[in-house]
């Protein structure tokens, strides 16, 4: 076993009533900065648990993180924090609501320029605490200091990570999923396997990250198998508790080419994150297999263990399509050519040729 190195220092409350934990969580503190999407924090009586409860907490509402947040939402969200003299922030919501709150944790008691911040090594200042609370079971946010904001003039997207923008606790209560609809599910759950794949077969794996991995992948292709009944507790305590469990996989592993071609989906298609990857799932395993990537054998197998038949699922999301049907040669190309431009790449276990990565995508 060679050497390496593992961190993961949030500390999480997992289960139904966790939100409970708020009670505790929430006292040494006074003014609170919640991020959060448009609807979800009302819909899932979040803001009304938060006001009701907290008498003696002032909470200013920051709702108006979009999907796949834009710098200016950060730097708008940070101006917020800091002229309401916020002494904690409360990111609430999917992968997006979350990945904004580490950003304007930062940028709140660091008043810089986007790319100024992102350029230095380290925070001059420390970040506001932040408690995530996630209500998707896909990105895994929650459980590490990564922040995908968009770049809307580049049509990019840039990962705002430093060492010290992890939250500082994390509430992972799956009552929150209750609110979803099955195809956000459905596509946020192939997100977290995702994770949990690329981490296992990345270029910076290592045994900690790997055990992770495949727990993950267990646990969420399992529970597909048992139909994903998604007004069952057990599959929404499975698919939340196995999205963490890859998000602390990506901490330390990264994402590969996959995620490089997927969020050009995003960006240029508008395209759900989760949706995005299950489209590109099976072209991927088809490289992964057909580079003789020596790793592909175990996720094979899991695969075949549990029987997991992508087409069925994307099915459910409403894109059993192949990508042909979506985009035009040239838009294959440039996605591509997008990817060809990312870090992922280079976590790739194979050598990443455009004529290859076209020739598989183009196939059928």
């Amino acid at each position: 076993m060679s050497q390496f190195a593992f961190h993961s220092p949030v500390k999480a409350f997992f289960g139904f009533n966790a939100i409970e934990n708020f009670k505790e969580l929430l006292k040494p503190y006074r003014r609170v900065c919640v991020v959060s999407g448009r609807k979800s924090i009302d819909a899932t009586g979040f803001k009304k648990y938060l006001n009701e409860h907290f008498k003696t907490t002032d909470f200013f509402y920051f709702s108006e993180i979009e999907e796949n947040p834009s710098i200016n939402t950060i730097i708008k969200g940070a101006k917020f924090a800091r002229e309401n003299k916020a002494d904690l922030i409360i990111g609430f919501g999917g992968g997006s609501p979350l990945d904004a709150s580490k950003a304007i944790a930062a940028f709140a008691t660091n008043n810089k320029g986007f790319y100024e911040l992102l350029s230095e090594p380290k925070l001059e200042n420390e970040p506001l605490p932040l408690i995530a609370v996630p209500t998707t079971c896909g990105t895994g946010s929650e459980m590490n200091n990564y922040a995908i904001i968009t770049d809307t003039e580049k049509m990019d997207k840039v990962n705002f990570a430093k060492e010290n923008t992890f939250p500082k606790y994390a509430v992972i209560d799956p009552v929150f999923l209750r609110s979803l609809d099955q195809k956000t599910i459905y596509a946020t759950a192939f997100d977290a396997i995702t994770h949990a794949l690329e981490g296992f077969i990345s270029t910076k794996a290592n045994p900690f990250s790997d055990s992770t991995a495949i727990t993950a992948m267990e646990i969420i292709m399992s529970t597909f198998a048992a139909g994903a009944d998604v007004k069952e507790d057990e599959t929404l305590v499975n698919f939340l508790y196995g999205s963490s469990l890859a998000g602390i996989t990506i901490l330390h592993t990264g994402t590969t080419l996959l995620h490089a071609l997927g969020y050009w989906l995003t960006n240029e298609k508008k395209i759900h994150h989760g949706t995005a990857n299950i489209i590109l799932l099976p072209y991927y395993l088809e490289m992964l297999r057909d580079k003789g990537v020596e790793r592909y054998a175990v996720i094979a197998g899991l695969m075949q263990k549990h029987e997991l038949d992508i087409a069925r699922w994307q099915d459910a999301v409403g894109y059993d399509v192949s990508l042909k049907d979506i985009l035009k040669p040239e838009e294959i190309e440039a996605m591509v050519d997008y990817a060809l431009t990312k870090p992922n790449c280079q976590l790739t276990p194979f050598e990443v040729e455009k004529d290859y990565v076209l020739g598989i995508l183009t196939k059928y």
